[in-house]
C-alpha cells in the first residue's frame, strides 16, 4: 500500500482499523455472551417482579450496546474495503480528501464535513 496525499502510513492506518475492528468483535461477543447468561438466568431463576424486571431491562440495554458495536464493526469492515479499494479518505460526494483529524476520529467517515452537514441538513 502506499501513502495518501498527506502522507498517511496506509498500512498503519490498515492495521489500526483492523485492530480496531477486532476489538469491536470481541466486545459484541463479551455482550452477546453476557445478554445469553442474562436470559437463561431469567428462565431458571425468574425471582420477583423486580428482579425480571431488572433481568428485562439489562437484557435490553446490553441487546442496545450489541447493536451499536456491530454497526460500528461494520463502518470498520467498510473502510478496511476502501483502503483496499484506494477510496478510503475521500469524499463520496464532492471526491475531495477527508481531512486527517476527522479521519482519526471517525475512520469510517464517507463524506468531508461540508458533504456530511449538507446531507444531515437534508434530513
Amino acid at each position: 500500500m502506499t501513502s495518501v496525499d498527506d502522507g498517511v502510513d496506509l498500512e498503519q492506518v490498515a492495521a489500526l482499523l483492523r485492530q480496531r475492528h477486532e476489538q469491536t468483535v470481541e466486545q459484541i461477543r463479551v455482550q452477546t455472551a453476557e445478554s445469553h447468561h442474562l436470559r437463561q438466568a431469567a428462565r431458571h431463576e425468574p425471582g420477583d417482579v423486580a428482579d425480571a424486571g431488572s433481568l428485562i431491562s439489562d437484557t435490553a440495554q446490553r441487546d442496545i450496546v450489541t447493536a451499536a458495536l456491530t454497526e460500528q464493526a461494520e463502518r470498520l469492515s467498510a473502510a478496511l474495503d476502501r483502503l483496499r479499494d484506494g477510496s478510503f479518505g475521500r469524499c463520496r460526494t464532492c471526491g475531495q480528501q477527508i481531512p486527517l483529524a476527522r479521519m482519526e476520529v471517525m475512520p469510517w467517515a464517507i463524506h468531508c464535513i461540508s458533504c456530511q452537514q449538507r446531507a444531515e441538513r437534508g434530513r
